[in-house]
């Protein structure tokens, strides 16, 4: 437990002596959300879900730059090597970037609730806003480890263009930019496996205070698991190449 709280305080402080890096990718959703959507719904449920589709893309933006490509530039830093070789370094590392993670998902996401208020046509209730702020923190999980497995996975230079190509194509298939029942329906068949599709229908469902269908909930369960897995493994392999 000593381990875990010396990594968190450790990796907090270094993200917030950056705020060039953290502040943008804090920002960034907020801004779209009140330049394209607080203006495009109609009002009613379905500017709500507007809010909750740029809550998910605040959280996959985190985990991505926040854990994806930072995580992997710092991985070829001096530093990081040395802690790589202390006993039991990589789980307690990896949980506190993921505890920084959401609670940098936290902010993004009371920021695009923020402007809601002040820019949308029909702003969420403290309930519904309570309720999607839970759901985020819960899908802050499986996101941060694709931006964990995403670290090990590529280089320094790769990790942000890898990002890119990786996180805005499941933005649009998981109905994030386009409400999944405006979607061609070749698409909207490919959407329900997607993991974005998945988290936007937790967020969706905690606005409207529904429960999610069944499959969506087995789906990120079974994603969450995969990442997870993939991560370790990634994570594992690095180490051997590092070390022997």
């Amino acid at each position: 437990m000593n381990l875990f709280l010396a990594h968190t305080s450790l990796h907090l402080k270094r993200l917030l002596r950056n705020p060039g890096f953290w502040t943008p990718t804090i920002l960034f959703p907020m801004m779209l959300y009140s330049f394209f959507g607080a203006s495009l719904p109609p009002a009613g449920i379905y500017s709500q879900m507007a809010v909750g589709s740029f809550a998910v893309y605040a959280v996959l933006g985190i985990a991505f730059y926040q854990l994806g490509a930072s995580s992997a530039q710092d991985r070829e830093q001096p530093f990081a090597t040395w802690q790589h070789t202390l006993p039991g370094a990589t789980l307690p590392a990896a949980m506190a970037q993921m505890v920084a993670a959401v609670a940098f998902t936290l902010v993004a996401v009371l920021l695009v609730l923020a402007a809601s208020f002040l820019f949308g046509k029909t702003p969420l209730d403290l309930e519904q806003s309570a309720r999607l702020l839970a759901i985020c923190a819960l899908i802050a999980v499986p996101a941060s480890l694709m931006g964990i497995a995403l670290s090990f996975a590529a280089s320094a230079k790769a990790a942000p263009a890898l990002a890119n190509l990786i996180f805005l194509p499941l933005a649009f298939l998981g109905g994030l930019w386009i409400p999944p029942s405006q979607m061609p329906a070749a698409v909207r068949n490919i959407s329900i496996w997607t993991p974005t599709r998945q988290m936007g229908e937790f967020a969706w469902n905690a606005i409207a205070n529904t429960v999610p269908d069944t499959r969506y909930l087995i789906g990120l369960l079974a994603y969450t698991l995969a990442f997870g897995a993939l991560a370790w493994a990634l994570a594992r392999r690095d180490r051997q190449k590092r070390f022997g």
